[in-house]
């Protein structure tokens, strides 16, 4: 017995020494990773204050566009660095906010200048200004924290447990005390107001009025009407109401019997229009292609008063076809206004419709003539780009503005892209890939 309790004891010590090198060896590279990312942090404020100042001193367009491009990327990492200190219990909300701000103003003002849409206002210089003294703030106060903490050997790790262990109420720690000194600088400047100033445009709805709001049994009865012309026996009833840009009464058809699945619709209470409409059912085998099932959604738009839409995307996710069409105002192609479809590859069944974009924002337009011609047009386009398709579209651009434009639709070896040019000056508005991602077969041995 002593010589098993002897083996047993030493044992025990052994995998206890084991483990205790083991947890050592995961703190030391946990702490590692800690104090790279907050020397990351501290680099990248000190460089994101350095070039807000660059802004401020250069009178280059091409300066401006390089130094907030890069201001962008810092801040993005910045942020990135953050998230991978152990602060989730330390309150950092004036510091985020301050982040937050620079993105949306680095980003406004670089699409800005790239377009050439003259030089930085008073205003935007103001803005940069108030930023720049900020980001002094933040550099400073982190590079003198850094100090503290090399002078000092703190460690994160120690932060990470002694909060937990505090139950989540940290109190004279060097480095928490160092973020909240920040935070507190940072709130006593006057707000910027970056989101409303210098984020892109709502666009514009159009007026949806009716005399007054549709009843209940009405809302009922469209929706029953719109999904089954002839109901046969088919029943819809009040199943929620919603709320929000269109108040709507939820209506759900319950099925009858030996059919599959409820469907469940959003009818305006302004007007009875159907802006949402869903079959609830599974799609388990796929017999038709996507160019079958195209023909079936055209018919289904049709027959509900859709007409002269054009199919501008497809694409399949199981056995279900996703469709997304928009309208036209003579040739040119309306983006806004589309409506997508969902049919079942099974037997070509339209089960999902949404057409809150339509509803909201269809209106005839005073469109401009366009300035650029197919034929001047050609020779912006990249040679590298097989085009295949040039069409006039209207679309919204990355500020809320409508913009007439020509779609490019081409190919690059085996990526398939639309490329939007504006219709008066030639410049690239958007691009939008559209190669299909690969797809992955798992199989599950039993």
């Amino acid at each position: 017995m002593p010589v098993i309790l002897v083996i047993a004891v030493v044992g025990t010590a052994v995998w206890g020494y084991q483990e205790m090198k083991i947890r050592q060896k995961l703190q030391n590279r946990a702490e590692s990773q800690y104090q790279k990312a907050f020397h990351e942090l501290s680099w990248h404020l000190d460089n994101i204050s350095g070039q807000l100042a660059q802004i401020l001193v250069s009178s280059s367009r091409e300066q401006a566009v390089l130094t907030l491009a890069t201001v962008w990327r810092q801040v993005f990492a910045a942020q990135a660095n953050i998230g991978s200190l152990p602060l989730a219990l330390v309150p950092l909300s004036q510091t985020e906010k301050f982040l937050d701000n620079t993105s949306i103003v680095a980003n406004f003002l670089l699409s800005q200048t790239a377009q050439g849409q003259g030089g930085l206002s008073e205003d935007s210089i103001k803005t940069l200004e108030e930023l720049y003294q900020r980001s002094q703030v933040v550099a400073q106060d982190l590079n003198k924290l850094g100090a503290k903490i090399l002078n000092h050997e703190l460690s994160w790790t120690q932060v990470e447990t002694a909060a937990f262990a505090a139950d989540r109420n940290l109190e004279d720690n060097t480095i928490v005390d160092g973020f909240k000194l920040i935070d507190k600088k940072l709130e006593e400047y006057p707000e910027i107001n970056a989101a409303e100033d210098f984020t892109p445009l709502e666009p514009q709805t159009k007026k949806i009025s009716g005399q007054k709001e549709i009843s209940v049994q009405e809302a009922e009865k469209k929706a029953l009407l719109w999904w089954y012309p002839t109901p046969d026996g088919h029943k819809a009833a009040l199943s929620y109401e919603g709320v929000g840009d269109i108040p709507t009464y939820g209506i759900e058809i319950a099925p009858l019997k030996g059919e599959t699945g409820p469907v469940y619709l959003d009818v305006s209470k302004l007007d009875g229009t159907v802006v949402w409409a869903m079959k609830a059912r599974p799609v388990e085998s796929g017999k038709l292609n996507l160019s079958a099932a195209e023909e079936k959604a055209q018919i289904f738009l049709e027959k509900h008063d859709y007409p002269n839409f054009v199919m501008v995307k497809s694409q399949q996710e199981d056995h279900v076809g996703i469709y997304t069409f928009v309208p036209r105002q003579g040739e040119i192609l309306l983006y806004p206004d589309q409506v997508k479809l969902q049919v079942a590859l099974d037997n070509g069944e339209i089960i999902g419709f949404e057409g809150t974009p339509y509803y909201m924002f269809h209106h005839p337009r005073a469109l401009p003539a366009a300035k650029l011609t197919r034929e001047s047009l050609r020779p912006l386009i990249n040679p590298r780009l097989k085009a295949e398709l040039i069409r006039p579209a209207l679309i919204v651009n990355t500020w809320g503005k409508e913009v007439l434009t020509w779609e490019v639709r081409g190919s690059f070896y085996k990526e398939k892209f639309a490329i939007f040019y504006n219709a008066q000056t030639g410049s690239e508005e958007a691009i939008i890939r559209f190669t299909r991602p690969p797809e992955f077969t798992f199989t599950v041995e039993g």
